[in-house]
């Protein structure tokens, strides 16, 4: 006798149950999916002891009728594929039929439902594989099912299972992407004592936002669309200042499905550029619409990932939309106002004030052991006046009164609303086309851009900011005639010179530095392969090497904007980037780093002092700034205050 045989029906369904059902909020995902796909408009999920005791899914969907009620058990069971062709083009959330007869195979399960035009509910009652005869009952349109004693019949898998709080986390996680992706269905994720989640399905996905974040947190958030002929990429994105430290408040859905893609939210990433701070992940909630013939959803057995027959293009359009939504928005950050301050609390601003003569007779730092002021000499002036930046008017900002009439506050209040943007975007830097430095009056409208067209460059007509002086020997004190800022020094100059460097780098106006004795280089096969095929464009980067045998190289000369940092480990890590980088936007994108790294150690530092001139030209170069907002690690460089916030701070007005 052979020693080949069949599995018994109820084993077989218990270890295809590991690939649908490994933990409580497995049986949620499946569940609110069947009721999202009946076309439920509110779902009630109740958990007790996090859904290991039971869970609860009950919906007002079109319900199911006997029939259906006894077949939906059945191992590979469905309503939503009925041949191959179905498969290619799927838009429900379920379409496996294993969800049911998976759950019930290692948990007690009820079913309770009712068509609309039915007078009475069907209930079905499995246990341990065997379904008790169907009853008749009464209950509301719709469909509810209780999973009881999850894993009671698999004691192997509910040793795995983590803590009560644990598990409930997870599965009101669950329902909070649910709530998500479909914001016009009314979702409550309760326990039998309290409400967990809740949501209204008013259709706004910014209210789901501010049950997952708090109001405040959600009005900072910022909307994003971007169509093509294929895509269309909507949702909303965090401020690079609302950065966390995870990816966990990273929710992407493709056709309404939440789902994990690494390569878009690498591409999320890339349209915030170097705004985020160095360590921080951004928050974002984003739909991606698509002809589902051009998506695979059936990889992954719990269809948690995807698999795009284009991805290329699905992630240049997300890299756009996040992109043009940060280069359109003010993102000057306003600190906090407590409301509950008191008085003792209050401190006075120190300030350095700095009159024509300050450079000659700066006053003293305090005597509490810190490094006396290091004057910086004419270097940061000259640098800032090298960079050939196109002649703009400079109207002073305080040539008129104290309201400064050169711009009355109904046009500052029109450019703050229509959030004008300080700086050119970089898609012209990264295009090489001329900057369009014309004015723009706040008071008119500005026409929105069609989804498919580049985004227009919008700068605030006239952005001229006024040094007053430095404070603690780290910050510059500056205001432009309807606010105050506060710059940090370092950062503000570390973003001068990036820009300017970076400039270069995509201009192709970087020089080779000679190295006193070549540099040797072995390479892997892989890298190898790409430094000599990629020979004659790193050397009109200024990185020139020689074939050396088999797979070693001598490097000779390396970019002039090197200079200064460890050339040894920039040589290797450029290679290797550059094998890992099948275009050359990749390629400048790896060389970010680099060219920050040789910004901040040129860039002044703390307790240098700066005179008038100098001061003038940081502020000068500043307002002409791509990004005038961030360094390149991410950090904000000014704090803002508006005339109205010092007003409401000194109880001028209330």
């Amino acid at each position: 006798m052979g020693t080949i045989r069949l599995m018994s029906t109820t084993l077989a369904n218990q270890i295809a149950a590991g690939e649908v059902v490994v933990r409580p909020a497995s049986c949620v995902k499946e569940l609110v999916e069947n009721s999202l796909d009946a076309g439920a408009k509110t779902i009630t999920v109740t958990l007790r002891e996090g859904g290991i005791s039971e869970i609860t899914v009950q919906d007002d969907g079109i319900g199911m009728d006997e029939a259906d009620a006894v077949m939906a058990f059945d191992r590979h069971a469905t309503s939503k594929v009925y041949d191959e062709r179905d498969l290619v083009r799927i838009r429900s959330l379920g379409f496996r039929g294993e969800a049911l007869a998976s759950i019930a195979a290692v948990a007690k399960v009820t079913l309770t439902t009712r068509t609309r035009d039915s007078e009475r509910a069907a209930e079905v009652t499995i246990e341990g594989g065997e379904m008790a005869p169907l009853r008749h009952v009464g209950a509301a349109p719709g469909t509810r099912i209780e999973v009881r004693d999850l894993f009671y019949n698999t004691p192997a898998r509910l040793k795995y299972m983590r803590t009560v709080q644990t598990e409930q986390a997870k599965a009101v996680e669950v329902v909070q992407k649910a709530a998500l992706s479909r914001p016009d269905v009314s979702f409550c994720c309760q326990t039998e004592h309290h409400v967990l989640f809740q949501t209204p399905g008013n259709g706004d996905v910014r209210t789901v936002l501010a049950s997952l974040y708090g109001v405040g947190e959600a009005k900072q958030l910022l909307a994003i669309e971007e169509t093509t002929p294929d895509y269309k990429v909507s949702g909303y994105i965090g401020r690079p200042t609302q950065g966390r430290g995870t990816r966990a408040h990273a929710h992407l859905f493709i056709n309404g499905r939440p789902v994990r893609h690494i390569g878009v939210h690498q591409a999320v990433i890339q349209g915030y550029r170097n705004r985020l701070m160095v360590g921080k992940q951004p928050i974002y909630a984003i739909s991606i619409e698509m002809d589902p013939g051009l998506v695979d959803v059936n990889v992954h057995p719990h269809k948690a990932e995807v698999r795009f027959s284009e991805e290329a293009d699905v992630t240049r359009c997300v890299a756009r939309a996040v992109a043009a939504a940060l280069d359109s928005t003010l993102l000057a950050p306003t600190p906090e106002r407590s409301t509950n301050r008191q008085k003792s609390e209050v401190q006075p601003l120190q300030l350095e004030f700095q009159n024509e003569n300050a450079s000659e007779n700066p006053l003293p730092h305090g005597s509490g052991g810190s490094p006396e002021p290091r004057s910086s000499g004419t270097g940061l002036m000259q640098e800032a006046r090298s960079f050939s930046y196109p002649s703009r008017p400079q109207s002073h900002p305080a040539a008129s009164n104290s309201k400064y009439a050169s711009r009355s506050r109904d046009q500052v209040a029109a450019a703050q609303e229509a959030q004008i943007v300080y700086g050119e975007t970089n898609r012209v830097a990264a295009s090489g086309e001329a900057p369009d430095h014309s004015v723009v009056d706040s008071t008119q409208s500005v026409r929105q851009p069609a989804a498919h067209e580049v985004r227009p460059d919008i700068r605030r007509q006239n952005w001229t900011l006024r040094p007053i002086g430095q404070a603690l020997g780290m910050y510059v004190i500056a205001d432009d005639g309807d606010s105050l800022y506060i710059i940090d020094q370092h950062a503000a100059h570390e973003r001068i010179l990036f820009e300017s460097f970076y400039k270069r780098l995509v201009d192709r106006d970087v020089h080779a530095m000679p190295l006193l004795a070549p540099l040797q280089l072995t390479l892997t096969p892989s890298v190898f392969e790409r430094a000599m095929a990629n020979h004659e464009r790193l050397s009109s980067l200024g990185f020139t090497f020689d074939h050396f045998g088999a797979y070693d190289i001598l490097v000779r000369t390396v970019p002039d904007i090197w200079e200064g940092l460890d050339v040894d480990r920039l040589s290797q890590e450029t290679l290797e980037q550059l094998s890992e980088s099948r275009d050359s936007d990749a390629f400048y994108q790896n060389m970010h780093n680099v060219i920050a790294t040789r910004a901040c150690k040129a860039a002044v530092k703390a307790n240098w002092h700066l005179s008038q001139e100098e001061l003038q030209a940081l502020c000068s170069a500043l307002t002409k700034l791509d990004d005038p907002f961030h360094c390149p690690h991410g950090r904000p460089i000014f704090l803002r205050f508006t005339d109205k916030q010092l007003e409401k701070e000194f109880r001028r007005i209330v």
